[in-house]
C-alpha cells in the first residue's frame, strides 16, 4: 500500500517533467484581455493555473482607459512599471506621479489605486505573490472601489506629489531617468553570474534606489544591442518581460523565441540560459524579480546560487556580438 512517504520519492522525478514540458513563453498576441473590478481591461500572462511552474508569482497587464482610475484595494507585496501613458497612484493616502519607464512598488496591505490623467490609454505591468500568498494562508484582496471614469473634483482634491518616499517608510517609485547604470546597484554585483551579464543595466526597485522590496520588485532593464547576445549562466526562477525587440533565448537547450510584449518565464531549475538578438534593431527586457529565490538561495548556496557558465576553452560566456555575425 503506497504512503504519503512513496508521494515524496516521487515528487522529484515529477517536478523534473513538469518542468520538461512547461511553456516558457507568454505570447501577449494569444492572450485576452477581461474586465474585472479592478481593471478596465487586463490579462494574466504568467501563472502557476496557466501552466508555468513558478515560484508562486504572477505576472499581469493591465489598461487604463483615458479619464478613468482603477479599483482600490489592498492586497499583499506588488511590483508595477509604467508601459505608456500617464498618470498617478495614491498609496495610503499619497500620491506618486508616475510615466512611461516608471516602477512603482506596493507595500504589503497598502491601500493603493490608480488614476490615468493622460490623453492616451496607460498601459501598466504588474508582478505579485499572490499565489504564495495563498499557499502559506496569508493571501488576502478587499476590494475597496470599483474601476470606472473619474469625477474631476475627486482629482482635484487629491494632494500633489510631495517625494517619492512613503511617510516614514521606504521609496515607492522611480523614473527611468533616475535609474542606476553600473554594477554597484546591483544587489548581487559580487557574483560572476551578474558581471557583464548584459551590454546595458538599469536598477531601478533595488535597495541601493531606496527601496524595500522582499516578495516581488521590478528590478531592472536589460538592453542588447543587434546581433549580440547576453551572457549565459543559470539560476532559478527568472521573469522578463519584453519591452522592445525581438529574438530568443536559448534555454537548456530549447530555443525560445519572444517579441515585444512577451513574457519568458525560465522554471525553477537551474536551467542555463542566454538571449539572443539575432535582429537589426536592440531589445529591451525589464526583469521582474520574485523575492522566495532568493530565500532558497541563501539557506542552501551550494545548490541554488546563481552560476556563471564557461565554454568548451573554460572562458566565461559574457555579453558579446553573435559569433556567425563575427565571421561575417
Amino acid at each position: 500500500m503506497a504512503t504519503f512517504y512513496d508521494e515524496w520519492l516521487a515528487a522529484g522525478a515529477q517536478i523534473d517533467e513538469a518542468f520538461r514540458c512547461s511553456p516558457m513563453i507568454a505570447h501577449d498576441r494569444q492572450i485576452p484581455w477581461v474586465r474585472t473590478r479592478q481593471d478596465a481591461r487586463v490579462k494574466l500572462m504568467v501563472d502557476s493555473s496557466l501552466g508555468f511552474p513558478t515560484m508562486g508569482g504572477s505576472v499581469l497587464k493591465a489598461e487604463i482607459p483615458v479619464g478613468w482610475h482603477t479599483g482600490k484595494h489592498v492586497h499583499g507585496e506588488e511590483g508595477i512599471y509604467i508601459l505608456q501613458g500617464t498618470g498617478f497612484s495614491v498609496i495610503n493616502g499619497q500620491r506618486f506621479d508616475w510615466k512611461e519607464g516608471s516602477a512603482l512598488h506596493i507595500p504589503y496591505r497598502a491601500e493603493h489605486q490608480h488614476f490615468n490623467t493622460g490623453d492616451e490609454p496607460a498601459v501598466y505591468l504588474s508582478g505579485m505573490a499572490f499565489p504564495l500568498e495563498r499557499f502559506v494562508h496569508l493571501a488576502r484582496l478587499d476590494q475597496l472601489e470599483d474601476c470606472g471614469p473619474d469625477d474631476p473634483a475627486t482629482l482635484a482634491a487629491i494632494p500633489p506629489e510631495r517625494s517619492q518616499y512613503l511617510e516614514g517608510g521606504a521609496r515607492a517609485v522611480i523614473h527611468l531617468e533616475q535609474a542606476g547604470a553600473d554594477e554597484s546597484f546591483h544587489p548581487q554585483g559580487n557574483l560572476a553570474s551578474a558581471q557583464n551579464q548584459h551590454a546595458l543595466a538599469l536598477y531601478l526597485v533595488v535597495p541601493k534606489n531606496g527601496f524595500q522590496a522582499t516578495s516581488v520588485a521590478v528590478t531592472s532593464i536589460f538592453e542588447e544591442p543587434p546581433y549580440h547576445h547576453s551572457g549565459r549562466h543559470k539560476h532559478l526562477e527568472a521573469v522578463i518581460y519584453v519591452l522592445e525587440g525581438e529574438g530568443y533565448s536559448e534555454v537548456q537547450g530549447r530555443d525560445e523565441r519572444w517579441e515585444a510584449g512577451d513574457v519568458l518565464h525560465v522554471p525553477p531549475a537551474m536551467f542555463e540560459h542566454e538571449h539572443y538578438n539575432d535582429s537589426p534593431k536592440p531589445y529591451r527586457q525589464v526583469r521582474i524579480q520574485f523575492g522566495i529565490r532568493y530565500w532558497f538561495t541563501d539557506i542552501w548556496p551550494e545548490g541554488y546560487t546563481a552560476q556563471r557558465c564557461y565554454d568548451e576553452f573554460g572562458q566565461p560566456i559574457i555579453a558579446g556580438m553573435i559569433e556567425r555575425v563575427r565571421e561575417r
